[in-house]
């Protein structure tokens, strides 16, 4: 047998598993394990917002400690990798060879889409081994980041552009929230609740995405890396708006209702 042959064979084998195999169905369960981080992070929000956290950051880091502190969140966290893992290759097969019912642009944002949505779950992926084998759990990996590019030349017009783009995406889920199409990624005949959760979860999303957007191009401007930072820093900033408990307390309640959503909405996915 030919290398070419054997490499489209190949290809056809993952095209299949995605569209309705073992990839399929893992990543099924994947795109659920993120729910619950979404609702762990909505979780610890909640708690910062009642003025106890507990000790743990509102990020996704902060989520997954939570699990890996005690031995049945262990075990769920092992299961969560291997799902994550899963979701992670089945968005990669679909960033390579899927979304074939669409065209032109809408085709290629799908793909790239669900190229990132395949960095996201490893990143989820590695830090949730990380924190198995170790419980250390360093800090401030965003501001370095953020430095770093800072101290590049151009740099500050980089930053700039990462934070208008995260401005973007929150306006984004926000626009998904409110039309609810996400549903275009469902089976049809989804419980009313599952996409009530959703259309609030996604909006609540888009939100702190975007204060997250707004905190990055402040760095830019102001030339300070300590203004930027990742999710947490989006949430402690509502918190220090006026009426900030209230708000904070609102985005997360959101957070933990997109949670609840995911979970819901994984045995209908037809698309991730």
């Amino acid at each position: 047998m030919t290398p070419a042959p054997t490499a489209r064979g190949a290809a056809d084998r993952a095209r299949a598993s995605a569209s309705g195999g073992w990839l399929h169905t893992l990543g099924k369960a994947g795109y659920a394990a993120q729910g619950v981080l979404w609702f762990l992070l909505g979780w610890i929000a909640l708690q910062l917002a009642l003025g106890s956290s507990g000790g743990a950051e509102p990020n996704q880091r902060g989520a997954l400690g939570k699990l890996a502190a005690s031995g049945p969140g262990r075990v769920l966290l092992v299961v969560m990798v291997v799902g994550l893992v899963a979701y992670a290759l089945w968005q990669l097969v679909e960033a390579i060879w899927g979304h074939r019912g669409k065209e032109g642009r809408r085709r290629v944002g799908k793909r790239v889409g669900s190229f990132v949505k395949a960095l996201v779950a490893a990143g989820f992926a590695a830090t949730a081994v990380q924190l198995l084998s170790s419980h250390h759990a360093g800090g401030g990996a965003e501001e370095d980041v953020t430095a770093r590019v800072l101290g590049a030349p151009g740099g500050a017009l980089l930053v700039g552009a990462a934070g208008v783009v995260l401005v973007v995406l929150g306006g984004y889920w926000v626009t998904k929230g409110v039309t609810a199409s996400f549903r275009e990624k469902l089976e049809p005949g989804v419980d009313r609740r599952v996409i009530g959760f959703g259309r609030v979860g996604h909006v609540a999303k888009g939100f702190a995405v975007g204060v997250l957007g707004v905190l990055v191009i402040l760095a830019a401007v102001r030339h300070d890396p300590q203004e930027a930072g990742g999710i947490d820093a989006a949430l402690t900033a509502l918190l220090a708006l006026p009426a900030g408990q209230l708000l904070l307390g609102a985005v997360a309640l959101g957070l933990m209702l997109f949670g609840v959503f995911q979970v819901l909405a994984a045995r209908h996915l037809v698309e991730g």
